[in-house]
This record gives structure tokens, C-alpha cells and sequence, in this order.
């Protein structure tokens, strides 16, 4: 029997042009690395490859890629924010002579688009699809689309072939448990790709990835990874034993669950991200979010995560019509009342394939600009209630006064008073240990700023006092800095940002209901 060909492929995720604060870039430069973690989409893609193909994968991120090799075949994986280049590459390697195959959000609902830089589009899950796209590239008879209607079981998975990646380039690693959504947030894909069903894996085929992983940090990217408690209480004591340090995704009734929030405390969760999204009922409404109506309390939610010394990433979105520039300021007094103060704050964004994509469109209400500006800090919709410049200048003011020094240890004064935070975390070297308490010291101690000083003062007192444990005390100064320092880049660039916003399309041009009918 002969040997089969060999192909080279590499997989591609593109350089992404704009950043926002929560992914982390600046803290982890600090930590050395390019990027906090990749996307999982270009490991879990390698590891359903045939033994016949040397795979190399490519985050922009994190590594140029070398063009000096012609592959056989690309695969690209595309977000709105990343399509132009995602397209540029496209071109680049057709014209070389490789087959390029396109993947993710917008490559599946923006085809037409996609295939004048493609030669074909893998829509959706990979699983199955995918195999079917090289096996058809090997036999010569590519199709245009690798569509299907139903889903997976998504009981197992291959372990993602983290070897491919220069881990000593990223500090995490992503871990997914389960696929679907049984919500239908119209600002969400999540649904639209993985459908209503949750699916979920065998936890016994979670733990022995978690076991194989490169890291012993992670970050689960389950939309919710505990809207099915029963399933989430047997994982937390599966992984319990393991050791490792992550965060999440749920929503804020997992605080009404305590047995579930001791056991994820215990299995090492150290940060959730919570999608608050609106603290408008009627934005809410607007956007189907209804699992955050119901006269939640929110004040007792999150007094109960706290309590277990884990912190919340509080998520918002403003740019609703029901919004006005007030939603800015009600989030502020929120998070200060809350004593939260990890927030990310965006500006409503509509990416092909949602609800409120469709809606924008309808209304001819999508804001003419580059799509590599849909990252949530830049408007790309003609809102309602604000013009694009009113919208951005008061976002930057906003995300500005979030992450003050003097606004960060107010919340911190109230947030770490009760000892809760005390539970140490994951293990890093020394070399790495000793790089970060220099950065540190650095920082906010040999400094001017006195907001930086009383900070540094307040968390080193209760380390000292142990009422807070050192990893989670210095961890809470550098991803303060990360984000201080990311959000006064962006501040530097305003004048140039400003400038082109107002060149887009119509500039500062506001919609009222009187225009829709």
C-alpha cells in the first residue's frame, strides 16, 4: 500500500489591528509573553488533521508568519475585527498557488464576502467539516461551502495540540467544556453557531486535556459555564485534585447556588466574568438579555462571590436606542457601589450573523467604516440617542475614570475588607516571580503618583496583615497596571481616533425614532 502524500498546512489566526484593555496585553507583557492566550480554534483544528499533513500554526499575535515557505493549504480563522487581513492573507497565498479555506464567525455568515478570498468556507463547528475540506482538497474536488444543519454530539474531543504553539509565548491556555446557549441575546453568536442545546463533554475527557495541557492556567470559554449546576458541581470536584488556576464565564445566578461557588473556589477559580451587559430594563428588553430581568439583587450576588475570594469581570455594553451618554455614568456608580473593579465596558457592535446585525442593516443604520473597528471601543452603528463622537468621547472619559488609581482603591478598600481573598493560587516561577516584584516596586513605589502609592500601601498592609494572599494582592496591582497602561495608550492616540470618526460616513450623525418610521 502506498505511503500517502504529504501536505503543508498552516493554520492562521491574523493579526488583529485594534486591542481592547480586557485581553490583557499589557499585563502580559510584564509577564513576558505576547499574549495572555490564543484563540482555540487553530489547536482543536490540528488535532482533528491527518497524520499526513505537517501543521504549523500561526497566531499574528504572538509570531510572524515566515514568508519564505509556500504552503499547500491555509486555514484562516476570521472575526469581523480580523477580515480585512484575514482577506489580505487570503489573496496573498491563492496568488502563491495554495488552497485557502476560511473558518469562524464571520467567514460562516458573511460567504459571499469570504469567497472572492477563499476557495472555500468551513461554516460553523469544524468537527466532521472540516476532515470532509482536506479530504476533497486531496481528491481535487474542493466545494465551495462545508455546511451542515445539525450539531455534534460533543460528548469527546482530541486534546488540542498545544505543541504546535510557542507556549513560552502566551500565559494561559483556553479550555472548552461545552457548546450551546439557551438564550438568544441579539448581540450574541453564541447560539447561532452551537445552537439552543447545551452539549456537553464527558468530564472524564476534560480532566485528561486539563492533565496533557502545557499550563496549569486557564480560562474556560463556555459562554456559561454553569448554567447546568449539577454538571458544573461534578466538575469542580474532578478538577479539584488538579491544582490549576482559571476563570469563566457565567452568569450571575451562580451565586445563588453556594454549595457550587465553595466547590468552584476549592477547584481554583480565581475570576468570573459576569455579562451585567445593561442596567437599563428597557435595553435589556430591547436585546432579548431577559435571564438578567426578574428584580435580580444584584447587590447580594455579588457580596456571595466575593465572599468566596473570587473576583467578578463585570461586563457591560452601552449604545442600546433605549440608551442615553447617562448609562455611562449609572455603570461608574454601579461598579463603585459594587466594589468592582474589574470592568469591561463596550460600546454596542453588530457582527454579521446577529440579530442586531440584521436590525442595523435593515434600518440602514450600520456605520460605513473599516470592520477591523468592531472591538468594542470604537462606534460602528448609528446610535439612537448619541452621535458616534458623543458615544466615544464619553466611553473614553468613562473607562478613564474606571481605572483611576483613587476610584480602583476606593473599590479595593471595600472589596478586600473581609479577608475572603486569602485562598492562594497557582504556582509561577521565580525567575518570572522576581521579574514581576520588580515591576511592582517599580511601579508603585518608585513613582509620583500618590494615587499608585496609596494603592500599593492599602494591599501590602493586608498581605502583611494576611488578609489577602501575596499572589492575589500583586496579581491585583498588575492587572490594575495592564489596563491603566493600555487605556492611556488608547488615550494618546484620541485625537487621531476622533479624527477618524468624524470622517466616517456621515460623522457625528444621531438617529431618532422619527427617522425609522
Amino acid at each position: 500500500m502506498s505511503e500517502r502524500k504529504r501536505f503543508l498546512l498552516f493554520l492562521i489566526s491574523p493579526r488583529q489591528r485594534f486591542i481592547n484593555y480586557p485581553a490583557h496585553s499589557e499585563l502580559a507583557k510584564m509577564f513576558g509573553k505576547r499574549r495572555f492566550m490564543i484563540p482555540l480554534a487553530l489547536p482543536t483544528l490540528a488535532a482533528l488533521t491527518p497524520e499526513n499533513y505537517d501543521i504549523r500554526i500561526f497566531d499574528e499575535e504572538i509570531e510572524d508568519i515566515p514568508m519564505n515557505q509556500k504552503p499547500d493549504i491555509v486555514g484562516i480563522t476570521t472575526l469581523a475585527a480580523t477580515s480585512e487581513r484575514a482577506f489580505e492573507l487570503g489573496d496573498r497565498y491563492r496568488a502563491l498557488g495554495a488552497t485557502v479555506i476560511f473558518g469562524g464567525p464571520f467567514a460562516t455568515f458573511m460567504q459571499e464576502e469570504s469567497l472572492q478570498h477563499c476557495d472555500a468556507v468551513v461554516a460553523g463547528e469544524g468537527e466532521g467539516k472540516w476532515e470532509k475540506c482536506l479530504e476533497d482538497f486531496e481528491m481535487g474536488s474542493l466545494q465551495s461551502v462545508y455546511q451542515t444543519s445539525g450539531f455534534i454530539p460533543y460528548t469527546s474531543q482530541k486534546p488540542p495540540r498545544w505543541d504546535l504553539v510557542n507556549m513560552k509565548r502566551i500565559f494561559q491556555v483556553a479550555i472548552q467544556v461545552s457548546r450551546g446557549c439557551p438564550f438568544n441575546c441579539d448581540f450574541c453568536l453564541v447560539s447561532k453557531i452551537f445552537g439552543r442545546k447545551m452539549r456537553y463533554r464527558d468530564i472524564d475527557n476534560v480532566v485528561e486535556e486539563i492533565k496533557a495541557a502545557p499550563s496549569t492556567y486557564f480560562f474556560f470559554v463556555d459562554d456559561n459555564l454553569t448554567i447546568n449546576k449539577k454538571y458544573a458541581r461534578n466538575l469542580m470536584k474532578a478538577i479539584i485534585p488538579l491544582h490549576i488556576s482559571w476563570g469563566c464565564m457565567c452568569s450571575i445566578d451562580v451565586a445563588d447556588d453556594p454549595e457550587l461557588l465553595e466547590l468552584m473556589a476549592e477547584a481554583g477559580c480565581f475570576n468570573i466574568l459576569i455579562g451585567f451587559e445593561s442596567l437599563n430594563a428597557e435595553s435589556l428588553d430591547e436585546s432579548h438579555k431577559q435571564q438578567n430581568r426578574g428584580g435580580k439583587n444584584y447587590a447580594e450576588a455579588i457580596a456571595r462571590i466575593h465572599a468566596k475570594g473570587i473576583h467578578i469581570n463585570a461586563s457591560f455594553v452601552v449604545g442600546f436606542d433605549n440608551d442615553t451618554l447617562d448609562e455611562f455614568d449609572r455603570i461608574y456608580d454601579f461598579t463603585l457601589k459594587h466594589h468592582l473593579p474589574y470592568v469591561n465596558l463596550h460600546l454596542l457592535n453588530a457582527p454579521p450573523g446577529t440579530e442586531t446585525h440584521r436590525k442595523y442593516k435593515d434600518e440602514g443604520r450600520l456605520l460605513s467604516c473599516n470592520a477591523e473597528l468592531g472591538v468594542g471601543h470604537f462606534p460602528t452603528l448609528h446610535y439612537m440617542n448619541m452621535s458616534q463622537i458623543e458615544i466615544f468621547d464619553k466611553y473614553m472619559d468613562t473607562i478613564a475614570r474606571l481605572y483611576d488609581f483613587e476610584t480602583i482603591r476606593k473599590k479595593a478598600e471595600a472589596l478586600f475588607s473581609n479577608g475572603a481573598f486569602i485562598r492562594q493560587g497557582g504556582d509561577i516561577g521565580p525567575l518570572l516571580k522576581a521579574r514581576l516584584s520588580w515591576i511592582t516596586f517599580k511601579e508603585f513605589v518608585l513613582t509620583a503618583d500618590p494615587g499608585k502609592r496609596k494603592l500599593f500601601g492599602f494591599i501590602i498592609k493586608h498581605i502583611r496583615s494576611r488578609q489577602m494572599a501575596i499572589d492575589k494582592g500583586l496579581g491585583f496591582l498588575l492587572a490594575i497596571l495592564g489596563y491603566h497602561r493600555h487605556i492611556r495608550e488608547h488615550q494618546r492616540n484620541m485625537e487621531e481616533y476622533r479624527k477618524m470618526i468624524l470622517s466616517q460616513d456621515r460623522g457625528p450623525w444621531k438617529t431618532t425614532k422619527s427617522d425609522l418610521q
